[in-house]
């Protein structure tokens, strides 16, 4: 009896496949079945059905305006504390319960567990990323100045050109970004929040605070003419149409802002992206940001996604 095409067409892959397709889909499928199991431990670490059954959200910040403050009412509010509840509501996580600590202490408060969350302003670096999660960034920030209104010591520029001039102390936040970077510098004034280095300028303990521009804007503004705020680049702001066009999701002088997570909670840290990037630069974003001296111009690129470098 003679066999028809239709028969051969049917013959199992098994028995018409050589050796060399054999093997690819077998590393096909150990990749398929690797990325199923990464995808099952990522939304099965237990991270966010913890914060489900204790039925609060323990969000972990440091006084540093315009990031975290306080309202008149002694309330928690600021770009990151304010940015935080609406996230968190539109992520179905319950009720925000905050945890007030020392900017030093976030880090390993966060990772000591007394918090879930970090919401306070804290900029991505390579040290900070060894030890947690960091979400999508939410901010582009440039690093700043505050120093007294007449600058006898005419301070500015870049903090890198500050490494080489001795004789006088920069104050600078202990855990921040600027005191890493003027470390090797030596003689630096270290102290618990901005308000301290503010201050400090203002007493003449020393000529200039190094934090972010946000802040040493605010910071400027309050005792009325006798701070001035400096970009520490020297230049000014970057324009808008050059952090959009740069590379990467931030302007090169601009530093990346995140919330920030226990580094075994992925899938707390999952879920919160995904909520955060539905928020970022929508409208009611933005007149949030500008609540609190922000903008536009200080949100990444829209492509961004967290990285470590």
């Amino acid at each position: 009896m003679s066999r028809g095409p239709g028969l051969e067409a049917s013959r199992p892959l098994a028995a018409t496949a050589g050796p060399g397709r054999l093997w690819g889909w077998a590393f096909l499928l150990v990749v398929a079945a690797l990325a199923m199991l990464g995808a099952w431990w990522l939304w099965h670490d237990g991270s966010v059905q913890r914060v489900e059954a204790a039925g609060v959200l323990r969000v972990g910040y440091a006084l540093e305006a315009p990031y975290a403050d306080l309202g008149p009412r002694g309330e928690v509010t600021g770009e990151s504390p304010e940015s935080a509840r609406l996230i968190a509501a539109a992520a179905g996580l319950p009720p925000i319960e905050w945890v007030h600590t020392e900017f030093d202490k976030l880090i390993s408060g966060l990772r000591a567990r007394r918090f879930d969350v970090v919401a306070s302003g804290l900029f991505i670096t390579p040290e900070r990323s060894r030890q947690v999660l960091f979400s999508d960034p939410s901010l582009c920030v440039r690093p700043g100045w505050l120093v007294r209104r007449d600058n006898p010591l005419r301070l500015g520029g870049r903090y890198e050109d500050m490494l080489d001039q001795h004789g006088f102390r920069i104050a600078v936040v202990q855990g921040s970004v600027e005191a890493s970077r003027l470390a090797s510098r030596g003689e630096l004034l270290a102290l618990p929040d901005a308000k301290s280095g503010q201050l400090a300028v203002l007493q003449g303990l020393a000529p200039a605070l190094a934090l972010s521009w946000p802040t040493v804007r605010l910071l400027a503004a309050e005792p009325s003419g006798r701070l001035l705020a400096l970009p520490a680049h020297g230049d000014g702001p970057a324009p808008l149409a050059a952090a959009l066009s740069s590379p990467g999701p931030c302007a090169p002088d601009a530093d990346r802002v995140a919330f920030a997570f226990h580094p075994e909670d992925r899938a707390l840290q999952a879920r919160w992206n995904q909520a955060q990037a539905a928020w970022l630069g929508q409208a009611a974003h933005v007149q949030l940001l500008n609540r609190f001296g922000l903008g536009a111009e200080d949100l990444p690129h829209p492509s961004s996604a967290t990285r470590s470098d």
